[in-house]
Parts: C-alpha cells; structure tokens; sequence
C-alpha cells in the first residue's frame, strides 16, 4: 500500500521509505533470481539483492539522525509500481522492468541529496544514487547479452 500524496516532512520519514524501497528491491532481485534460467542472470540477480540490502543496513543506521531537509519533500515523481515477476513474459521484460527501477532510484537518491543540509546525509545519498546507477548498467548489460 503506498502513500496517496508522496509528500515528507521528516528525515525520518524518508528513511523509512527510502528504507522499504530497498526491501523492495532486495525482495524483486530474489524473485528474479528463482525465475531466471541462465546461471550468469541468476547469479546477478542474487548479487544485486544483496548489495540492496547492504543499502538497506546503510539507512537504517541513518534513523536515529535528526538532519532538516532544505524544504518538504515531493517524491511523487518516483513512484515505482511493485510488480510480481510472475507477469513478466520472458527474461527481457522482467530486466526492463529492473532497469527501469534502479533508475528511478537513482533518481530518487539525487533528488534527496539536493533537499537535505547535512553534507554527511548528502554524500549517503550521492553514494546510494551511484550504487542504483552501477546496478542499472549491470542489468542493461544483462538486457544486451539477451538481445544477443
């Protein structure tokens, strides 16, 4: 169940969101990896998981800090629709929709390092929006070698 006005006041707040994408993602990569056929695919998708949960270790240590954002937040511009890999019909789309979603997070971590005063919290968020830009590159690579 998502929020109806993707509005955020708090730091706190956003963590907490910022924190449940990442269990989303972590949780999407794992499901891929069971559907996936070719060994290399599935073994990216469990490598990718992880790491989304090593971002997730990230944040949550970053809930008991109390940073102001530059103004309240509207992220309604990255709101990513969950999606059970089940609707996918082949390897290629369910990679389209991972490309798809990193880059969304990506773009999220950058808008949040914009909006936030703490340089500590803004180089957190510049690393997670890289690390969701290296994990785009790496499914498109993916992408490509099915196109093959």
């Amino acid at each position: 169940m998502g929020r109806m006005n993707w509005k955020f006041v708090s730091y706190k707040e956003i963590i907490a969101y910022a924190i449940g994408r990442e269990v989303k993602a972590h949780r999407l990569y794992m499901d891929l990896s069971k559907v996936m056929v070719h060994p290399e695919t599935q073994q990216l998708c469990e490598e990718l998981a992880n790491e989304e949960l090593e971002h997730k270790a990230r944040l949550e240590q970053e809930m008991a800090r109390k940073y102001e954002f530059v103004s309240p937040a509207d992220l309604s511009a990255y709101k990513i629709p969950d999606r059970n890999v089940n609707i996918f019909k082949n390897r290629r789309s369910m990679l389209s929709f991972a490309i798809k979603k990193e880059q969304e997070a990506a773009g999220l971590y950058r808008k949040l390092a914009e909006l936030i005063r703490n340089e500590d919290a803004r180089q957190l968020f510049m690393w997670l929006a890289e690390e969701e830009s290296r994990h785009k590159q790496q499914v498109g690579l993916e992408y490509n070698n099915c196109l093959k």
